[in-house]
C-alpha cells in the first residue's frame, strides 16, 4: 500500500520556485517605493519650471524694452505699450519685473506681485539684439530631490510700430 504525500525533492522544488517568485515581488515593490518619491520630485520641479517659463514667455513676446544689462542676475524688467488703436491717447504702458527671492520667482505686473515659481533655484536672462534667452532651473522637494531646467528664447517687439 502506498502512502499519499509529497517527497522531499518535490517540497524543495516548490520552495525554490516560491522563493524566486517572492524575490521578484519584493524587488518590484522596492522599485515602486523607492522610485515614487524621485518621480514625484521630478514632476514637481518640471511643473514649477514650466509655470514660470509660461509667464515669462508671454511677457517677453509683448515686451518692447528690457534692461537686462542693468538689473541684478536673476531678475529682469520688461516694458511695453498696448496699442489699442493708432491714436496715441489710448496706448497703455505696462511693465513686468521678475525677481528671484530665495526659491520664489516673483512677478510684479503693473504694481501687482504674484509668485510664478516656488522652487526655482536659478534663472538667467541673456539678450542678443531682439532675442532674449532664458534658462530656469527648479528643484523638487522630498527625500531625493530632483532638478529640472528649461531653456527657451523669445523675440521682443520693436519699440515703435509703424502707422
Amino acid at each position: 500500500m502506498r502512502k499519499r504525500g509529497f517527497t522531499l525533492v518535490e517540497l524543495l522544488v516548490a520552495m525554490a520556485v516560491g522563493g524566486l517568485v517572492m524575490t521578484a515581488a519584493i524587488g518590484i515593490i522596492y522599485q515602486i517605493l523607492s522610485g515614487t518619491p524621485r518621480t514625484n520630485s521630478q514632476v514637481i520641479a518640471l511643473a514649477d519650471v514650466n509655470q514660470a517659463a509660461l509667464a515669462i514667455k508671454n511677457d517677453l513676446m509683448m515686451a518692447e524694452t528690457t534692461d537686462l544689462n542693468s538689473t541684478p542676475k536673476g531678475s529682469a524688467n520688461l516694458s511695453w505699450i498696448d496699442y489699442s488703436s493708432f491714436e496715441s491717447v489710448n496706448n497703455t504702458p505696462h511693465a513686468s519685473i521678475y525677481t528671484l527671492s530665495g526659491t520664489q520667482l516673483r512677478r510684479t505686473y503693473d504694481g501687482s506681485m504674484s509668485i510664478v515659481g516656488r522652487r526655482v533655484s536659478s534663472i538667467n536672462f541673456t539678450q542678443n539684439g531682439q532675442l532674449v534667452t532664458v534658462a530656469i532651473t527648479a528643484s523638487g522637494g522630498g527625500a531625493s530631490p530632483q532638478t529640472a531646467t528649461v531653456r527657451f528664447s523669445a523675440h521682443i517687439r520693436p519699440e515703435e510700430l509703424e502707422q
